[in-house]
C-alpha cells in the first residue's frame, strides 16, 4: 500500500526510481513542473525548525567530540516521513515536497554547526570566552552568504552538470523520499539499510561489542611509518557506493600518497613531534599527519580550489551576467514565464543581500574584522562557495573539507592582516569563520537543491527554507556552543574540538611566523603536477587532507559498487533492466545505511550529554578485550558487506514487477 498522499499517488507513475527518464532539461522530476503540490507550508516549517535545533545541538557536540559532523538531510527526511505518516492517521497529510522542505530546513542546522565548531569554537584555545551574540551575528552573515552565492550557480551545477555531479547525499535523499512515497518495496529497502546501520553502530559505539576502526602500522626495511586502516562504518561505505569507484579511487589515491609515501618519508627524516618521539609507530604516524600532512592537504586544496574557480570562470561570469540581466529586466514577464521548477529567488534580492552582508561585516561591531577582513571574507566566501558546491557534488557533504577551506582562508587573511599590523588571531579566526560557515552552508544548499531538482521542487521555496533554517540555527548556535564550553570545556578530553584547535594554532602561527610553509608549498606543487596530468585535483586533495581511516571505507564502498555492477552486467538482458534496478536498489539501501548510522550517532550523543557513558567508553560497554573487539570488528565488516550485497541482489529481476 502506498504511503503517499492522494496527490503523490497520482504522480507515482512519473517516479524516477528504477528509471532514468529524461527530457530535454534532464531527468523527469517526480512531481511534474506543471503540477502544483503543497510545499512551503506552516506545518512543514514548524517540523523543520524543531528538527533543525535538534540536529544543530547533536552535530555541534558530535563534531567537537569526534572531529566530524553527520549529514542531516537523510535522517531528517526519514523522521519527517514518520511524522507525516503519523499526522496522516489523524487526517493531516503531507506531500513529498513538504517532506523535502523539512529536510532542507533541518540540514541547514547541521551545515551551520560544522562551520561554527570548526572555527568560532577556536577562540577558547586563544583564552577568549564564547560570546553568544557575536557567534549569532557571524553565523547568520556567513550562512546567508552561502545561500545567496549558491543561487546564481544552481542552474549550471545542479541542472547542466547533472550527469557529471552525482551529489550523493542529495540523490540518496531523493531516493529516500521517493521510496517512502511509492509504497512497500521502497520502504522495505530503506528499512533494511536503516536497521543494519542502526544496529551496527549501536553494537559498536553503544556497547563496544566490536571496533569499527581497523588500522595498523608497519616498517619496510629501513623505512618506518607505513600506516593503513579504516573506520569501516555503514555511512562511509554507503557514501562510497553512491559516488562510485572512480571518485572513491581518487580520494583513496590521495590518502595513499599521504600515508604510504609522505608520512614514512617524514618519519624517516626525523620530522616527528617531540611529544610522540618515543610512542608507537601508529601514534607517530597520526601525529605527523596532524602536524604536517594537514598543511600539505591545505596547500593542495588552495591550488585545487583556485584552479576550480578558474575552470568555472565562464560559469561564474555567466551567473553574474544572468544576475545583471535579471536585475535589468525585473519589470518584464520573463521570470513569471519560467517553469515552477526553474524559479529562484529574484536576483535583486541575491545581489542586494550580498551587498548588505558585506557592509555588515565591516560595520557591525560584533564581527570586528575591519575593512580588509570584511573584503577578504566576502571574496573568499564567493570563491569557496563555488568550490564547496562543486566538491560536494563529487564526494558528498560528509567529505566536504570545510576545515581545509577555512585553513586556506586563515593563511590568506593572516598574511594580509599581518601586513597591516594586526596581531590579534581572533580577528583572523572570525574572518575564516564567515568563509567556513558560507562554504558549509553552500555545500548543504547544493545537495538540497539537487534533491529538489530530482523531486520537482520549486528552488525558490527551498532557498527560503534554507534562509529560515539558518536564521534559527544562528540564534541557537552561540548558546549551544557556550553551554558545551561551560559543561565540559572546549578542548577538554570529552570534547577536544580538534579542528577548532588547529584553526587557532594556525591563526596564531601565521601572525607569529611559526606556520608550516614548507608543507603548504609541497601540497601546492603536488596539486600543480596533478593539474598538468589532467587528474581531478580536489578529490585527490581531499584524500591527502582526510585521515586514511575515512578514505579507505569510502574506497571500499566504491569497490563494492564496481563489483555489484560487474556481476549484474554479466547476467543482464539486452535492455539493461537488471543493472538499472540493481543500481536503484543499491542507492536506496546505501541511503538507509547512512540514515541508520546518523540517527544512532544522535542517540549516542544524547546519552553522553545526559551523563551516560564518557569520552573513553561506550554508554553500555560489554567489557570485551581489545583483541576480541578487533576480531569481531572484521567479522562485523564482512557481515555488513554481505548483508548489503544480498539486499541489492536479492530478487532483483523481479523488482520491475514490484515497482508497478
Amino acid at each position: 500500500m502506498s504511503h503517499g498522499s492522494p496527490e503523490e499517488q497520482t504522480e507515482s507513475n512519473g517516479s524516477r526510481i528504477g528509471s532514468e527518464q529524461t527530457t530535454g532539461d534532464g531527468p523527469s522530476p517526480y512531481v511534474p513542473a506543471g503540477r502544483s503540490v503543497a510545499e512551503l507550508t506552516i506545518k512543514a516549517v514548524l517540523i523543520g525548525l524543531a528538527l533543525n535545533v535538534v540536529m544543530l545541538t547533536a552535530n555541534m557536540y558530535l563534531g567537537m567530540r569526534s572531529g566530524m559532523t553527520i549529514s542531516a538531510s537523510i535522517p531528517a527526511a526519514v523522521i519527517s516521513m514518520g511524522v507525516f505518516y503519523g499526522l496522516r492517521r489523524i487526517g493531516i497529510g503531507g506531500t513529498i515536497l513538504e517532506n523535502n522542505i523539512v529536510q532542507t530546513m533541518t540540514s541547514a542546522g547541521e551545515a551551520l554547526a560544522a562551520g561554527v565548531i570548526f572555527t568560532i569554537a577556536g577562540v577558547t584555545f586563544l583564552d577568549q570566552p564564547i560570546n553568544i551574540v557575536n557567534t549569532a551575528v557571524v553565523a547568520i552573515l556567513g550562512g546567508l552568504l552561502g545561500v545567496l552565492f549558491m543561487i546564481p550557480m544552481r542552474r549550471y551545477l545542479i541542472v547542466d552538470k547533472h550527469e557529471e555531479l552525482p551529489y550523493p547525499e542529495g540523490t540518496a535523499c531523493a531516493d529516500v523520499l521517493e521510496a517512502g512515497s511509492r509504497g512497500d518495496e521502497g520502504v522495505k529497502l530503506i528499512s533494511v539499510g536503516f536497521l543494519v546501520g542502526f544496529v551496527y553502530m549501536w553494537l559498536a559505539n553503544g556497547m563496544a561489542a566490536f571496533r569499527t576502526t581497523i588500522q595498523t602500522a608497519f616498517s619496510a626495511g629501513e623505512t618506518d611509518g607505513f600506516a593503513i586502516g579504516g573506520d569501516f562504518t555503514p555511512a562511509l561505505i554507503g557514501v562510497g557506493y553512491i559516488i562510485g569507484p572512480r571518485i572513491a579511487g581518487y580520494v583513496f589515491g590521495g590518502g595513499l600518497i599521504s600515508w604510504m609515501m609522505l608520512i614514512p618519508l617524514l618519519i624517516t627524516g626525523g620530522f616527528v613531534p617531540e611529544s610522540a618521539a618515543d610512542a608507537a609507530l601508529m601514534v607517530q604516524a597520526n601525529e605527523v599527519w596532524d602536524e604536517y600532512i594537514r598543511y600539505v592537504g591545505a596547500g593542495a586544496m588552495i591550488v585545487g580550489g583556485f584552479y576550480a574557480v578558474v575552470s568555472m570562470r565562464g560559469t561564474i561570469a555567466d551567473a553574474l551576467g544572468t544576475a545583471a540581466a535579471e536585475i535589468r529586466d525585473s519589470g518584464s514577464d520573463a521570470t513569471a514565464d519560467r517553469k515552477r521548477t526553474q524559479r529562484d529567488l529574484p536576483m535583486k534580492i541575491v545581489v542586494g543581500g550580498a551587498i548588505l552582508i558585506a557592509l555588515a561585516l565591516v560595520a557591525v561591531p560584533q564581527v570586528q574584522v575591519g575593512l580588509l577582513g570584511g573584503f577578504i571574507a566576502v571574496i573568499a566566501a564567493f570563491l569557496f562557495v563555488a568550490v564547496s558546491a562543486y566538491l560536494v557534488g563529487v564526494v558528498g557533504s560528509s567529505s566536504n573539507p570545510v576545515s581545509g577551506m577555512a585553513v586556506a582562508t586563515i593563511l590568506i587573511a593572516a598574511l594580509a592582516l599581518r601586513s597591516t599590523g594586526v596581531t590579534d588571531p581572533v580577528v583572523v579566526l572570525v574572518t575564516a569563520s564567515v568563509v567556513a560557515i558560507a562554504a558549509a552552508v553552500a555545500g548543504d544548499t547544493s545537495q538540497d537543491l539537487k534533491t529538489g531538482y530530482l523531486l520537482g521542487a520549486t528552488p525558490r521555496n527551498q532557498q527560503l527554507a534554507q534562509v529560515i533554517g539558518i536564521a534559527v540555527s544562528a540564534l541557537f548556535a552561540g548558546w549551544v556552543l557556550s553551554f558545551f564550553d561551560q559543561a565540559y570545556g572546549i578542548g577538554s578530553e570529552t570534547i577536544p574540538a580538534p579542528q577548532a584547535g588547529m584553526m587557532a594554532l594556525i591563526s596564531e602561527g601565521v601572525l607569529t611566523g611559526s606556520a608550516q610553509w614548507g608543507m603548504i608549498l609541497i601540497g601546492a606543487v603536488f596539486a600543480i603536477v596533478l593539474i598538468l596530468m589532467d587528474v581531478p585535483v580536489l578529490p585527490f586533495a581531499v584524500g591527502i587532507y582526510l585521515p586514511i581511516t575515512l578514505a579507505t571505507p569510502i574506497f571500499l564502498g566504491g569497490l563494492l559498487r564496481a563489483g555489484i555492477d560487474r556481476y549484474v552486467a554479466r547476467r543482464d538482458d539486452e535492455d539493461g533492466t537488471l543493472a538499472e534496478h540493481a543500481t536503484s536498489r543499491g542507492r536506496i539501501v546505501a541511503a538507509g545505511l547512512i540514515t541508520g548510522e546518523a540517527i544512532m550517532g544522535i542517540v549516542i550523543g544524547a546519552l553522553y550529554i545526559t551523563g551516560t557513558g564518557n569520552a573513553d567508553g561506550a554508554p553500555f560497554p560489554l567489557g570485551l578485550e581489545a583483541g576480541t573487539q578487533s576480531i569481531l570488528g572484521v567479522v562485523a565488516l564482512v557481515a555488513l558487506v554481505g548483508l548489503f550485497t544480498a539486499s541489492v541482489l536479492w530478487n532483483a529481476p523481479n523488482t520491475e514487477a514490484s515497482d508497478q
